[in-house]
């Protein structure tokens, strides 16, 4: 087997895998290394997923707004056409949940000077709209039954498609709002990232450097070590990344969040 044919079989039997890991296994100068992966990516055998990291996962998750989302999206940029705002909505995840969410949390991300505004225009044809405050735990009047609306202060460059959230970015933004509203517990959080793992691609940067700007990093990175699930294979790219921005980030060890 030439060297090629070592990182085209290696690709094929890992989820996810860092450009390090291929230069140490193959043993190859990091130039041939990096034009064999870039020949791979071109065949479709292997996909981009995040900085320095790949997948043989084919498929990205498929973005399907729900009908309250499409027409808030839509009067939103109607009204505001020059507005940067995100919008998503915690059904995205339905089909994959194994159980029927009976209520659910839309999310409306702007700047700053912006939220008050679009808190004002939202509430004319919504009853339940809140401003999220900057704390850990929902306001006294938060009431997961009555679907609310939350309008949040949108962080710069959040990833994102368009004015739609990314997976990436619900998934680290789910995890925050399963402790702070209450949507589901967390054994139910971690089997819901399984069960999407299953199927669609992530971008391991984006998800670490999203938790980072969130200031969730430590907590969603302790959780990842500690679920047994995420402990397999198909996990090692997130924690040895995760890995390295922590070694990066302070040099008593101690991680940043």
């Amino acid at each position: 087997m030439n060297k090629k044919e070592f990182i085209e079989k290696y690709a094929k039997e890992h989820r996810y895998f860092s450009f390090s890991d291929v230069v140490s296994e193959s043993g190859m100068s990091r130039p041939l290394t990096k034009k064999y992966l870039h020949e791979l990516k071109e065949a479709g055998i292997i996909f981009p997923a995040g900085r320095g990291v790949y997948s043989s996962i084919s498929k990205t998750f498929p973005l399907e707004e729900k009908s309250r989302v499409v027409k808030i999206r839509q009067m939103i940029s109607r009204e505001y056409p020059n507005l940067n705002f995100i919008i998503w909505n915690t059904l995205s995840f339905q089909p994959y949940y194994h159980h029927q969410q009976t209520h659910n949390i839309t999310f409306i991300e702007v700047e700053y000077d912006a939220i008050h505004p679009i808190f004002d225009r939202i509430s004319r044809d919504y009853r339940y709209v809140l401003i999220e405050k900057a704390s850990r735990v929902p306001s006294k009047d938060f009431d997961i039954t009555k679907d609310p609306i939350v309008i949040r202060l949108m962080l710069k460059n959040s990833p994102r498609q368009g004015h739609a959230a990314t997976l990436e970015k619900m998934l680290v933004d789910l995890f925050i709002v399963k402790d702070k509203y209450f949507t589901m517990p967390n054994a139910d959080y971690w089997e819901l990232w399984r069960s999407l793992d299953s199927f669609y691609r992530v971008n391991v940067t984006d998800i670490i450097w999203y938790a980072k700007a969130r200031r969730y990093f430590g907590e969603l990175y302790s959780q990842l070590i500690d679920n047994v699930g995420l402990k397999e294979v198909t996990f090692s790219a997130y924690l040895k990344t995760a890995d390295k921005v922590t070694r990066k980030e302070g040099s008593n060890g101690k991680t940043n969040s």
